[in-house]
């Protein structure tokens, strides 16, 4: 892999103008991230760089999470160098009581900025065992770890110069109350109250006890704003359509999170997105647009692709393949560098689109340093691509 230097952005970028970006480029720049040895860090066993699966970006701070630890790591960009280092470590059994204390998986597969808080969001999904040595026995286990119910949000510390803290509350200088770090209420059993009253939808219900990666409920993706909560599943995928879990939350005198109610009295709705048959592995909200990064719901090898819906109207419920462009088609690598999570990042006031991938390659990482390295991409208009394609009389590039 080519040694990173820092982002450049084109002379058409930096004159402020609207340009079309090829759906195949290549990435801009790389950035490297580098974190604490695992041996230093509490309640982490396994090298944080092998298995990070969820990006928020606010300021200069890099917020990610390793899916097999309760844990939240922060990286410090330096666009000087175009790297991230200045690794913190934020352990989230410290400030939530974990039904499997702080130790316990979470599987934490979405991360989110909004309103001063970072949202984190656990896949809420069951996993089925691999198979034995001596036999298929162990694959009849389908298992449920507890921390994975988490949904909740914690304050963010401005420290200045784009640095951000987590912290369990903030207390304000005015008499408005305190920003605290809240949870939906959480249980050993696999009976959370998102997965009991989703388990009664007439679409979802049928695949809440089917394991991930076999079409069962699997929550990958995570976009919030103000207090609009938008859960992106990687399964179910329902005649070809992905699905969104929308719902607005409170916060309740218990000093826990629920959802509020909605027209019918339902505590959450249903939006489908066609995304060529995959479903959804991260999303994030961006001035009024929504960015959804697809992928397969099974382990099946699969091009990947980012998605922007112009005006997103949460409350729409069906977006089809027209009705949205998709602005980058990822590379794709046979057996490594599967993208599972984006953020956007600005540098020198222009945004671009950080990605991190799964079974990262090995030229992605250095086990000496700690280092897990990402792609950042052109963040291409989607309004602007939309528009070219209707003055070419086209229905846009994400139809079939």
């Amino acid at each position: 892999m080519a040694k990173n230097t820092r982002p450049q952005l084109s002379k058409r970028a930096n004159a402020g103008k609207q340009v079309d970006l090829p759906l195949d480029r290549g990435r801009a720049a790389t950035v490297d991230l580098f974190f604490t040895h695992q041996d230093r860090l509490i309640h982490v066993d396994d090298p944080i760089w092998q298995d990070v699966s969820a990006l928020a970006v606010t300021g200069r701070s890099i917020f990610c999470t390793c899916d097999e630890t309760s844990t939240i790591e922060r990286v410090l960009f330096d666009p000087q160098t175009g790297k991230a280092g200045e690794h913190t470590h934020f352990v989230l059994g410290e400030t939530f009581d974990l039904p499997e204390g702080p130790a316990g998986e979470m599987d934490i597969e979405g991360l989110a900025v909004a309103d001063g808080y970072l949202w984190i969001c656990g896949s809420h999904s069951l996993k089925r065992d691999d198979p034995g040595d001596d036999g298929l026995d162990d694959m009849e286990d389908i298992d449920w770890d507890a921390n994975r119910g988490f949904l909740g949000k914690v304050p963010l510390l401005d420290r200045g110069n784009g640095v951000y803290d987590l912290v369990a509350s903030i207390d304000p200088l005015d008499e408005a109350p305190a920003r605290a770090a809240r949870m939906m209420p959480m249980k050993k059993s696999r009976k959370t109250p998102l997965r009991k009253m989703l388990a009664k939808d007439r679409l979802i219900g049928p695949f809440m006890d089917h394991p991930c990666k076999e079409n069962g409920f699997d929550i990958e993706g995570l976009a919030v704003t103000g207090n609009t909560v938008l859960l992106g599943l990687r399964g179910p995928v329902l005649g070809g359509y992905a699905l969104i879990v929308r719902m607005e939350m409170k916060d309740v005198k218990s000093g826990h999170l629920k959802p509020r109610k909605l027209e019918g009295d339902e505590r959450y709705a249903i939006q489908a997105i066609d995304l060529n048959g995959q479903g959804i592995r991260d999303m994030h909200w961006q001035d009024g647009r929504l960015l959804i990064l697809s992928g397969a719901t099974t382990d099946l090898e699969a091009l990947q692709s980012v998605f922007a819906i112009e005006d997103y109207d949460p409350e729409r419920p069906v977006y089809r393949a027209g009705a949205m462009t998709r602005v980058l088609d990822l590379p794709a690598i046979r057996g490594s560098d599967h993208a599972e999570g984006i953020a956007p990042i600005e540098i020198d006031g222009v945004a671009k689109l950080l990605v991190a991938y799964d079974s990262p390659h090995e030229d992605r990482t250095d086990a000496k340093s700690q280092r897990l390295t990402t792609d950042m991409f052109d963040l291409a208009s989607a309004r602007s691509a939309s528009a070219k394609r209707r003055a070419a009389g086209g229905k846009g590039q994400a139809d079939r």
